[in-house]
């Protein structure tokens, strides 16, 4: 009769499969944080003022990066996006905007306005979570009470004077999104 004979890579074997389950089987998850905010769907970034990251109280009152979420990263990305000349980002160079073609040719204001507006859109026709444009008003535009109800028409020509005395433009974009919110991003630049 002939004994069964063991062999040692068959035990070896099993016993791999056996302390590897046995590793997986004794971890276990880290708690989570309390509390737990779920993913924003519009993303999640850190706070710029004008292009300078923000400091916040963070846990245990040290300092930390302050971080945007929602809607307002969204009208964050979209500053971002319109201050940013298109070509400079070496990683994405159709990134940006065109401002100084744009500004470039001597043009009439009403003409560099109109550019500046079918710049915005081309510059916007890259943002995938703006499903739609509704409005663009410069601070001087008749439709800039459209979108902005709550200034009065005294406010709006305080904000005009305030406008040609600096010498930058301000351009409001109202946009519905893929969420289908509806949010006002305004940009801001130096022109004519």
């Amino acid at each position: 009769m002939e004994a069964a004979l063991a062999d040692p890579e068959t035990d070896a074997r099993a016993a791999a499969e056996s302390d590897y389950a046995n590793a997986l089987a004794a971890l276990t998850l880290p708690a989570q944080t309390t509390p737990f905010a779920p993913a924003d769907p519009y993303g999640r970034t850190l706070t710029l003022v004008s292009g300078d990251f923000v400091l916040a109280a963070g846990d245990g009152g040290y300092s930390d990066l302050e971080e945007i979420t929602g809607k307002d990263e969204l009208a964050q990305g979209i500053q971002v996006l319109i201050g940013t000349n298109l070509g400079t980002d070496i990683f994405n160079t159709a990134f940006g905007f065109d401002l100084i073609n744009t500004l470039a040719a001597p043009q009439p204001i009403s003409q560099v306005k109109q550019l500046v507006r079918l710049c915005v859109v081309k510059a916007l026709s890259q943002e995938p979570r703006i499903r739609q444009i509704t409005a663009i008003a410069f601070v001087d535009d008749p439709n800039y009470l459209t979108i902005h109800p709550e200034v009065t028409a005294a406010e709006q020509q305080a904000l005009i004077q305030q406008q040609r005395a600096s010498r930058q433009w301000s351009l409001d974009v109202q946009f519905d999104t893929r969420l289908n919110d509806q949010v006002i991003a305004g940009i801001q630049g130096v022109g004519p």
